[in-house]
């Protein structure tokens, strides 16, 4: 059995906390579907690439969000890991202008993600990072 000690060798508190965050807002509300969504969004993530990275096909994951069915245990599991390493990741790029790939393969191990799946969990941290980032610039600009 894994004990959060277990997970804590690369694992920061701060992200342990953001994902058991997720996992509050996901099985305690009314709309998990709207959540997902909302997390899809915040992250720039199209239905298809959020199913890409769930296994899962586009229809599904509108399904999910429109709440004609609901997230598996296994679904919600791997959405919380995927949500918190790309929030990681984005956290990492406002704070230094190269991430620690190594660091992020650590934390994808500790907490059971597939590390296979990393290198389009970084592609889409960093272009979500970078658009916001562009979209915060283009508003100063304009002031």
């Amino acid at each position: 059995m894994k004990t959060n000690l277990d997970r804590n060798l690369y694992t920061p508190e701060w992200l342990a906390s953001f994902e058991k965050d997720i996992a509050g807002e996901l099985i305690l509300s009314r709309n998990p579907g709207g959540v997902i969504r909302e997390y899809r969004t915040r992250y720039n993530m199209s239905q298809i690439e959020l199913g890409e990275l769930m296994e899962l096909r586009r229809e599904s994951i509108s399904r999910l969000e429109n709440g004609s069915v609901t997230p598996t245990f296994d679904f919600v599991k791997s959405f919380i890991m995927s949500v918190a390493l790309i929030e990681a990741i984005r956290v990492e790029r406002a704070q230094n202008k190269e991430i620690d790939v190594h660091l992020f393969e650590n934390i994808a191990r500790e907490s059971g993600f597939p590390v296979e799946k990393l290198p389009f969990v970084l592609k889409i941290a960093v272009e979500s990072y970078d658009k916001k980032l562009i979209k915060i610039r283009k508003s100063l600009k304009v002031k």
